[in-house]
């Protein structure tokens, strides 16, 4: 299972999960990114720590920052089958309005992900 899959299952209480893009449509979205990460240690280990970044998009400014408390619960400290831990780096950035007026945010997480 890739980590971006990893990471969709441990947010399976919201609706509106994309992978890698954005759409157009429908107004309230979760979207996760791999944003890089840290160089691999040379020990020969398969102990990753990869970069991604959750996107929220919603209607309602008030309802989207809520997403987006519940998407930092729903991660922060967490693990899965393959990844270790997940760790929030920094706090909700507000990315503003789209072009429909629609809030959008950024948070920033890290990880230790086993291949």
């Amino acid at each position: 299972m890739s980590l971006t899959t990893e990471i969709a299952t441990l947010l399976t209480s919201q609706t509106s999960v994309y992978i890698g893009s954005i759409p157009a449509t429908p107004d309230n979205i979760v979207a996760i990114f791999l944003t890089g990460g840290f160089p691999r240690d040379m020990s020969g280990t398969l102990v990753e720590e990869p970069t991604f970044q959750i996107r929220v998009r919603n209607a309602s400014a008030a309802t989207g920052e809520t997403v987006c408390n519940t998407v930092k619960d729903l991660l922060h400290g967490k693990s899965s089958a393959a990844v270790l831990m997940i760790q929030q780096q920094g706090d909700i950035l507000s990315l503003g309005r789209d072009e429909k007026n629609r809030s959008e945010w950024s948070m920033n997480f890290r990880c230790y992900y086993r291949r």
